[in-house]
């Protein structure tokens, strides 16, 4: 792609964006009961198996975009029970972790981590040739960096496929676990129980 489709893509981002708030807080100001914490919370029970799917989907593409998880899983703590939230997200990150893995070069994550994080690359690189699932789990845990850089990483240097994934899921559970359980805890003594 040159320069000038860059700029179409991005500009249909921002359009796309734009309209999906404008839509958003279009309902919000028509309909803001709907958008109460008990509203909310009762409606995501009631249609607890369709609402796991849909943050299974959300979180596993999430991974194409390089958004952190993070407002993910936050925003699942608001409306979902955390035992299933905990384990979908888990899965998740396996899935989103593979597709990173497995598409890093064809949806060209190396040019775009090279061109806006060679140092953290260049150092990751070193630190991984060193101790691969500790360096992997760690990174995987620190809330502030994205996992994704870490499986892209990964991938270019042909660390083993379920290695990638085994670190990432452990650095990822331990963090998202602190954030589902100690939030919905502490979301529970705000709201009470649905």
């Amino acid at each position: 792609m040159n320069k000038e489709s860059d700029v179409i893509v991005n500009r249909n981002w921002l359009v796309a964006w734009g309209a999906i708030i404008a839509l958003s807080l279009s309902v919000y100001f028509l309909n803001p009961e709907w958008f109460a914490p008990r509203a909310l919370r009762q409606f995501f029970n009631d249609n607890l198996i369709v609402s796991l799917f849909l943050y299974f989907v959300v979180s596993t593409l999430r991974g194409f975009t390089l958004i952190p998880s993070t407002p993910f899983v936050l925003a699942g703590v608001l409306v979902l029970p955390p035992l299933p939230l905990f384990l979908v997200n888990q899965v998740a990150v396996y899935t989103s972790s593979a597709i990173v893995y497995l598409m890093a070069r064809q949806v060209r994550f190396d040019q775009y981590f090279h061109e806006r994080y060679p140092r953290q690359v260049e150092r990751l690189t070193r630190l991984l040739h060193k101790r691969e699932l500790v360096v992997i789990s760690i990174w995987g845990f620190a809330p502030f960096v994205p996992t994704d850089m870490i499986v892209y990483v990964c991938s270019i240097l042909r660390i083993k496929l379920w290695k990638t994934l085994l670190g990432a899921s452990i650095g990822e559970g331990v963090i998202c676990a602190i954030y589902i359980f100690g939030g919905s805890h502490g979301l529970g003594l705000l709201l009470g129980p649905v």
